[in-house]
């Protein structure tokens, strides 16, 4: 049996190779703990070798543990793009019509309405690919005015007071107050998208509402499929 001494040293990141040293030469190594001591990988340590082993032991045993130095050295690979990336959405079932609520009555736009309606185009970071897009369609605002809920004087305290749940075909649901989606309350634009990069939105579930003003997409609904206004009575 070798008598091999084994001197520690501190872990570090990224790990670098340990050495076996004689009096007069070095073996650069990498020991594989988890497989030898149970420690961590790839610690870095110091192997020390008495001057009595024969020059064929210490051949022997370098080339024994060269497989492990090798496997070690390896680059690590590191991907920032999917560290600042998060994980994107599945695909939802697409949306073919958007009902509308507002005060017991409902109505439904089909896509072709919804192109027919005057079109912005939005400019936004889509958080799940790390990528900047745009989106073109009517203003949310435009689309609840359809259903009747339109932006005067006389109905800022109804629209002050009243909420917006936005749910897409796959049951995912959104809560917006009123105001946030009104060009009259906000300097933010949110859409009912039916084009993205100029082509239609099939990607998105054909209609999809995109709200400028998130930090994250997750304030987002695809596949766009109902809008029910509820409304609170202020106290008089």
């Amino acid at each position: 049996m070798i008598d091999i001494g084994i001197q520690y040293t501190t872990p570090v990141h990224p790990p670098h190779n340990p050495v076996i040293l004689t009096e007069s030469m070095a073996v650069p190594c990498q020991l594989n703990f988890p497989l030898i001591l149970n420690y961590l990988p790839s610690t870095p340590c110091l192997i020390l070798i008495p001057m009595k082993l024969t020059a064929l032991t210490l051949a022997a045993l370098t080339l024994a543990l060269a497989p492990m130095a090798v496997h070690a050295q390896a680059p690590m690979q590191h991907d920032d793009h999917h560290d600042d990336a998060m994980p994107a959405k599945a695909p939802v079932p697409p949306s073919k019509s958007l009902n509308v609520t507002f005060e017991g009555r409902t109505i439904t736009l089909t896509v072709e309405d919804l192109i027919n309606m005057p079109q912005v185009t939005v400019h936004v970071h889509n958080a799940h690919r790390n990528t900047d897009e745009t989106y073109t369609g009517p203003l949310v605002s435009d689309v609840l005015a359809k259903a009747g809920l339109t932006s005067t004087r006389e109905t800022e305290p109804l629209i002050l007071h009243s909420t917006i749940v936005a749910t897409g075909t796959d049951h995912y649901f959104v809560l917006f107050s009123c105001a946030e989606l009104e060009p009259s309350f906000t300097t933010g634009q949110s859409i009912v998208a039916i084009m993205k990069a100029g082509l239609p939105d099939t990607e998105g579930g054909v209609i999809q509402l995109i709200n400028a003003n998130a930090a994250k997409p997750a304030r987002w609904v695809h596949g766009l499929t109902n809008l029910n206004i509820m409304s609170l009575a202020p106290n008089k």
